[in-house]
């Protein structure tokens, strides 16, 4: 039960450091080192489609024979299964795709949020120095 509760703790703690890691680089003055963290969760993603391949065509079969409680002959058969259609890999695909993007929509939504309130309040300083002038 310890054990748990220090990995929930610890996950909690890095979520918190990559929320505030994407304010930190949303609120830079260069706009590109706000979109490094959304990149590397988009590429994760990818990465989790294009493995989907190594499950859809093999079937692996382990076949034990036994005599009187003694194993005889013990295999493991792969065998290639039929091509999916193309229909079947996008309804695998796209839910996954979808599920495995939903970090990357948050870190967009928070890099976009603190980029506008970097605009309006450089707009607002604009305005202040017209005023003085």
């Amino acid at each position: 039960m310890l054990k748990t509760a220090i990995i929930i703790i610890v996950l909690l703690l890095f979520l918190a450091g990559s929320i505030w890691l994407q304010v930190f680089f949303s609120k830079a003055k260069s706009k590109w080192l706000g979109l490094i963290i959304p990149l590397i969760c988009f590429i994760f993603s990818i990465i989790t489609i294009l493995s989907l391949s190594m499950y859809t065509n093999t079937g692996i079969t382990s076949v034990t024979k036994t005599i009187d409680g003694v194993v005889v002959t013990d295999k493991t058969i792969t065998s290639q299964s039929e091509k999916p259609s193309m229909i079947s890999m996008l309804a695998t695909a796209m839910p996954v795709f979808l599920i495995s993007n939903i970090p990357t929509i948050i870190f967009l939504a928070i890099y976009f949020a603190c980029r506008e309130k970097l605009k309006l309040r450089n707009e607002l300083d604009k305005m202040n120095v017209q005023d003085l002038e």
